[in-house]
């Protein structure tokens, strides 16, 4: 009698193998739709002015990755300080320009980088492990560290970019850094300093089911589908051809706040300060004010400025200036 019952069970679960099987490559074919183009950060980016942003220079990850930035030296010819500025998601080095300018105005060399899967820097939307992001931060300090060897650093970045920040804050790497600077920081999709994403608010459209699909098929050691794109963004047509609009699963979880903020503010060594705009259509400057400094971070909200414009209005330069001049931890 148990004879004949273990075919069938056999059969079964071949055929719960099989749907599963199906489910997942349905599930991992389900494409990634973009969003509708927001017109606010179209117009917030065309407002950014290049003027006067040196011309791309490039170091060497550990891959052998020629990766590209943007040096503004100082003109005193000081050699102290260097703060490397990351840019918001979909975004590149440019974004940073009136930023980076005033920085070496005020005495600070800046590094604008175009991140990993950015710009200039390998290939748009994807990096080839995660935490390769972090790989290469490490090398552009040790790379850094050979023209300026007594120099300390702080690490600025924007939207995306600030939550990349906040975990390289809570993270090893961290205390190569003095001061970490967040603007309009993107803290992770459960963070109560998200404003509702939705309708003419969307900026960033996940692929649920394909990224559901990678997470089961990684618990399996199976990890291919993380090259697959994962997420899009609310660029218009006629940015594409300058901005990334899709990132892959991977550089999707590697360019982001940790899935833990909190306690990435908490294991932070370097002075935090996050500076926000009134404005802020996709954050939420109230809840900055409200959960951050119970946490030790000092919070700046700026009046009438939006999340592009955090990096360019003349108001938001002069708030990360005085963020930068404060004295550290």
């Amino acid at each position: 009698m148990s004879m004949l019952i273990l075919p069938r069970v056999l059969v079964g679960l071949l055929a719960l193998v099989g749907a599963a099987a199906i489910a997942l490559t349905l599930m991992l074919a389900s494409p990634v739709r973009p969003p509708p183009p927001l017109a606010s950060i179209h117009a917030g980016a065309v407002q950014i002015d290049e003027a006067g942003a040196p011309d791309l220079s490039r170091f060497q990850a550990r891959d052998g990755t020629w990766l590209a930035d943007r040096l503004y030296p100082v003109r005193n010819g000081a050699r102290d300080q260097i703060a490397i500025l990351a840019h918001g998601s979909s975004a590149s080095s440019i974004e940073m320009n009136a930023v980076a300018k005033a920085l070496a105005e005020a005495g600070v060399t800046a590094v604008a980088l175009d991140i990993r899967g950015h710009g200039a820097s390998g290939t748009r939307g994807d990096i080839a492990y995660p935490g390769q992001l972090d790989d290469d931060l490490a090398d552009l300090i040790a790379e850094l560290r050979k023209a300026y060897p007594a120099a300390r650093f702080s690490l600025i970045g924007h939207s995306s970019g600030g939550g990349f920040a906040l975990r390289i804050a809570g993270s090893k790497l961290g205390d190569a850094f003095d001061r970490f600077v967040l603007l309009a920081p993107y803290l992770g999709y459960s963070a109560p300093t998200n404003r509702p994403s939705e309708g003419k608010g969307l900026w960033a459209q996940p692929d649920l089911p394909r990224i559901f699909a990678t997470l089961a098929l990684q618990r399996l050691g199976i990890d291919w589908p993380q090259s697959l794109p994962a997420i899009a963004f609310a660029d218009g047509p006629e940015a594409k051809m300058f901005v990334t609009s899709r990132y892959s699963f991977r550089l999707m979880g590697n360019y982001t706040a940790p899935p833990d903020w909190k306690a990435a503010f908490a294991r932070a060594k370097g002075r935090i300060t996050v500076v926000g705009g009134a404005d802020d259509e996709l954050m939420d400057a109230d809840a900055y004010k409200r959960v951050l400094p119970p946490l030790g971070v000092a919070v700046t909200v700026i009046p009438g400025v939006d999340h592009i414009g955090i990096v360019y209005r003349p108001e938001a330069i002069k708030a990360i200036l005085a963020a930068m001049a404060e004295p550290g931890a």
